[in-house]
């Protein structure tokens, strides 16, 4: 018995080189596009005006509450940091007292120090002195200078109210207008955060002509915040 086979004919596999990364258009655009934002990000840290940041929250025992609003002011803060700016901390109550004083390497690290809303100082006595916390604002600031720290000054205050105790300088808008003048022709801005609305009331009236000033409540922290690195980084191009 005879079989018959069947011839099967096999078309030979055609390999198609395959084609060069380089020379896709699309993966080409795409590794240009990359490059180029990673460089205007680049160029825009590089050119960001670096600032001395002094950041005052009201840590008397009438503010005990308003631990919320510290956090907020310290994340606030935080989010604006750029290696290079410097940032300085100064808790009052009867009295100011500078607790920090660092220059910023990665702002990153310092997230974790908003999370604790505990006041930082406890008051020795009864009383809050803005008048005192200025002061102490206004030497920092001329501390920096003889430093040859020319950079802009960001002020940013979160008060509930200005309750001068015993021993303590009583709240003359005047001397407050001086002292926050004096920082200002000093390159700097200044934004006070104010619980009380009579002191906000106050304190807008008194100091409203000075562009570089904001008065704000405590509802709008962040954005006064904002008000307040966004001013300081420009006053370094006038």
């Amino acid at each position: 018995m005879s079989r018959t086979y069947s011839r099967r004919h096999y078309q030979p596999s055609v390999l198609t080189p395959n084609l060069l990364w380089w020379k896709s258009p699309l993966i080409l655009g795409a590794i240009l596009a990359g490059i180029s934002i990673i460089g205007i990000t680049l160029w825009i840290e590089y050119t960001t005006q670096r600032v001395i940041h002094i950041r005052a929250d009201d840590s008397s025992d009438s503010a005990e509450k308003y631990g919320e609003q510290r956090q907020q002011h310290c994340q606030a803060s935080v989010h604006h940091y750029k290696p290079g700016d410097v940032a300085i901390t100064i808790p009052f109550a009867d009295r100011p007292v500078t607790t920090k004083n660092i220059s910023i390497g990665n702002s990153l690290s310092l997230v974790g120090q908003c999370k604790d809303t505990q006041r930082p100082i406890k008051s020795e006595q009864l009383g809050t002195s803005l008048v005192l916390l200025l002061e102490r604002i206004q030497g920092v600031v001329q501390k920096q200078r003889s430093r040859q720290n020319l950079n802009p000054v960001v002020v940013t205050i979160t008060i509930q109210d200005a309750e001068p105790g015993q021993n303590q300088p009583k709240l003359d808008l005047n001397r407050v207008k001086e002292l926050v003048y004096s920082i200002t022709a000093n390159k700097g801005a200044v934004a006070f955060m104010v619980e009380d609305e009579e002191l906000q009331n106050q304190l807008d009236n008194q100091l409203s002509s000075e562009g570089d000033i904001q008065v704000c409540s405590f509802k709008n922290i962040s954005d006064c915040v904002n008000w307040g690195f966004e001013t300081g980084r420009n006053l370094g191009n006038k």
